[in-house]
């Protein structure tokens, strides 16, 4: 995939989980609101219903007393200059029995003197009840006892339970979050709960209360300190869409790192095909040219020449056939798994071993090998070839890698628990940017068709999968143009390793 299609694609899935997350915020917003208004709308309704019952109970309590009055002998009532005689004549003979506003069952004796049991459920039946038996009297008795001096609110709302009385209402309108309550008239408190004042909270409601009175300037305060983890929880029901948005941009996110990483690696292995093309490229030549020269006449009449030839074609064959080998062990190592030969190995002796293999090679680049073993505690629980390699990797790209005669030295030493080998070279050095990146399959410091090192870019992948293999590390320290030092650091047998026996590439 081109680099403008995979901007042209991060762009359009990036505006499409924006626009995604755009509207579920504003759904989330919504539902918050429309949870607040049905709140709202209950706890103003259990406030009003509350407030009915309040101020209904006043009346009804205050028709009781008047009644009691209608049943003496004779009772006078004054309406501007007019007397009203109710006489028992009327009806009144016998005594009216009234219930109590919360109480749901009474004997009520009617005018007649005749005796009914009845239930009374409510204040609405009760009231009517009391109109119905009393007819024009009602009206009187309200008159007379609205037209008397207002009484005050503590007055009216003695005996009220107004813990219980909003509870219910708010439970039946399906409010249950902690309430508190107060009654407040002007800038005094007549009645109010415990914390009230404890738990003042944002989420505060008021009514007035009373409001037949021309003089009541109360009202009844609720407040909900709880509400907003209450309104939260009452929206969880949203979370697996809140859970689905961020699993889109997790994925998203996770697809643009792989499709950036492929597009990465197919460079790295596009710059791989032209290295190797060029280290197959120079025998192949070596080879072809070579059965040329046994075509002419006079090569095939001398045998000295012939045998030069053929050691030609001999050992570009073999150079060849390592170098295919090196590619077909990378795609074992890429698709299959290898199990770890495990055994203990004294690495002092691996590493005198390597010194003398390559410290002709170093000779021969005009260069100096130093081996400097210290470690007085070098043996390890490891697969001695996969170790041997990993040093001998390590050697090849210090002689490789340096554009001068190589200075080399290799030392062991001890730490705590652990041995480590370093590899310290005067090479090309290593950017920094790149440190990080080396240890990537295929990849090379130099950059596509600049071969002034053959290889591939295997071998430190390879080291460093071996290395954590053992349950170790690898560590780079390099400069340009100042050489490199690699360390690794392998736990000793005494030490409790973490190996794994079944390595997988």
């Amino acid at each position: 995939m081109r680099k403008k299609q995979i901007i042209v694609l991060s762009v359009v899935l990036g505006c499409s989980l924006l626009g995604l997350i755009y509207m579920q915020a504003k759904y989330f917003q919504t539902a918050f609101k429309l949870k607040k208004a049905q709140f709202d709308y209950a706890v103003n309704r259990s406030l009003d219903e509350a407030i009915a019952y309040v101020e209904e109970r006043d009346k009804l309590n205050e028709i009781k007393k008047g009644t009691e009055k209608l049943q003496e002998p004779e009772n006078r009532y004054r309406e501007g200059r007019e007397n009203i005689s109710l006489k028992n004549e009327m009806g009144l003979g016998q005594p009216l029995n009234l219930i109590d506003c919360d109480e749901e069952t009474q004997n009520v004796n009617d005018f007649l003197g005749q005796k009914n049991t009845g239930l009374l459920s409510s204040l609405q039946k009760y009231r009517q009840a009391v109109k119905d038996r009393l007819g024009t009297d009602y009206e009187l008795v309200l008159k007379k006892k609205f037209s008397e001096p207002e009484r005050t609110v503590e007055e009216r709302i003695k005996g009220v339970n107004l813990q219980t009385v909003l509870g219910e209402r708010l439970r039946n309108n399906g409010v249950k979050s902690d309430f508190e309550f107060a009654v407040k008239e002007k800038d005094r408190f007549i009645v109010m709960s415990q914390h009230f004042f404890n738990r003042y909270s944002d989420y505060t409601y008021s009514k007035q209360i009373f409001l037949g009175g021309n003089k009541s300037q109360a009202s009844l305060y609720l407040i909900f300190p709880d509400q907003i983890h209450d309104r939260l929880s009452s929206i969880f029901l949203l979370l697996p869409s809140l859970i689905i948005t961020i699993l889109l941009v997790l994925c998203f996110g996770f697809c643009i790192f792989v499709i950036v990483r492929q597009k990465k690696l197919s460079a790295i292995k596009n710059d791989f095909i032209n290295n190797m093309t060029h280290e197959f490229k120079t025998p192949i030549a070596t080879i072809s040219l070579a059965a040329q020269m046994m075509k002419d006449g006079a090569v095939q009449q001398t045998p000295e020449s012939i045998d030069h030839i053929a050691g030609i074609i001999r050992d570009e064959s073999k150079r060849l056939t390592y170098q295919v080998e090196k590619v077909l062990q990378t795609a074992l190592f890429t698709e299959t798994r290898m199990k770890l030969k495990l055994k203990n190995v004294n690495l002092n002796e691996v590493v005198e071993g390597l010194l003398t293999k390559f410290s002709l090679r170093v000779e021969d680049k005009g260069g100096q090998l130093f081996g400097h073993l210290d470690a007085d505690r070098d043996e390890v629980l490891a697969d001695e070839v996969h170790i041997t390699n990993v040093v001998s990797n390590l050697l090849d790209n210090a002689i490789k890698y340096c554009v001068k005669a190589p200075e080399i030295s290799v030392y062991t030493r001890n730490k705590g628990d652990e041995i480590i080998i370093s590899v310290i070279d005067n090479g090309i050095g290593i950017a920094t940017k790149e440190q990080k990146l080396i240890f990537e399959r295929f990849y090379r410091v130099s950059t596509g068709n600049l071969h002034n090192v053959k290889g591939f870019g295997l071998g430190l992948s390879y080291v460093k999968k071996i290395v954590e293999a053992h349950g170790g590390r690898i560590e780079v320290e390099s400069a340009l143009d100042k050489g490199s030092r690699f360390d690794i650091i392998l736990p000793l047998t005494s030490k409790k390793q973490k190996v794994k026996r079944t390595l997988f590439f």
